[in-house]
């Protein structure tokens, strides 16, 4: 089939539209310590921590029960906040199969990718606030999901409720020797993930304001 001038030009803006779909799709998310470009939002750089409602109660809620324990608040970590948002959309929209875990990344971004299936693979996890931000310790993270709109409630109870996650919230068994210095939340649709650091964040601020 001959392709005349006009065919061309309708063929050249076709696949102008189908590349801007696909970028959209897999456009990088990025932290960064002069703020930015953050899910299609402008936030300026102090602000960038701030909690939604959903996670503020999350936060209360895991500092109550780090109290009841006899321990202290961790300062909320804009950095460790914005892993943790950039992955829970990572999470919504490209959901990791069998046997990957939730602690798993997809390709679809701008980051390193990995399957996570526990043992080695934890250290792709741990290097991932390095990865996208300024943050330049390791980070932790922990993960819950439902099939309903999560709620702060719901996901602290399955923390509680599973020793090997409740142990990183109260520093207990092989985390007794770790102390959290900075923490990061993220509530989406189905997910609730929180990733704590043992190194202060510079960022890091009080949730009350």
């Amino acid at each position: 089939m001959m392709i005349n001038k006009r065919m061309y030009r309708e063929l050249n803006r076709g696949m102008g539209i189908l590349f801007f779909i696909v970028a959209v799709i897999v456009t990088p998310f990025a932290c960064n310590q002069g703020g930015g470009n953050l899910f299609g939002e402008n936030i300026l750089p102090s602000f960038r921590a701030n909690l939604s409602d959903d996670e503020l109660y999350l936060y209360n809620l895991m500092m109550n029960y780090r109290h009841q324990n006899g321990l202290a608040s961790i300062p909320v970590s804009s950095n460790l906040s914005c892993v943790a948002r950039i992955h829970a959309r990572d999470l919504e929209l490209h959901p990791p199969a069998k046997p990957c875990s939730m602690h798993s990344w997809s390709r679809y971004g701008s980051w390193k990718p990995f399957c996570d299936t526990g043992g080695g693979s934890g250290k792709f996890m741990w290097s991932k606030p390095a990865e996208l931000t300024g943050y330049s310790g390791k980070g932790y993270e922990i993960a819950a999901w439902t099939s309903d709109r999560i709620d702060p409630g719901t996901a602290l109870s399955l923390w509680i409720g599973s020793s090997a996650h409740n142990a990183v919230i109260i520093n207990a068994g092989t985390w007794n020797r770790s102390r959290w210095n900075a923490v990061g939340l993220a509530i989406s649709d189905h997910y609730a993930l929180v990733w704590f650091g043992t190194e202060p964040d510079i960022v890091s601020k009080s949730p009350y304001y």
